[in-house]
């Protein structure tokens, strides 16, 4: 089984991905995440951390029952402030 992921776009339509990474690799205090003003760092971190693989949650009903459901789809929420980085994602 595959993931679906809903609102994926093209590369060349993610505006990030034309940012030009500002960390100093050769300092890591001037590397992402402990340096926060790389856009091109924080947007690439968000979009590696969205599953790509369907994955299990453990459902529990008002009456204490557990249940396993897997998510087989997904639907990412993006950024307005015109980087189109994600900002997370729901099931």
């Amino acid at each position: 089984m595959e993931l679906k992921i809903n609102g994926l776009l093209e590369d060349s339509k993610i505006a990030w991905k034309k940012i030009p990474c500002k960390c100093d690799k050769s300092d890591i205090e001037k590397c992402f995440p402990i340096f926060k003003d790389c856009i091109h760092c924080y947007a690439k971190n968000c979009e590696d951390s969205m599953p790509r693989q369907p994955f299990d949650i453990v459902v529990i009903d008002k009456k204490g029952k557990k249940e396993t459901k897997t998510i087989s789809e997904i639907t990412i929420d993006r950024t307005n402030d015109g980087y189109q980085s994600i900002r997370g994602w729901y099931f």
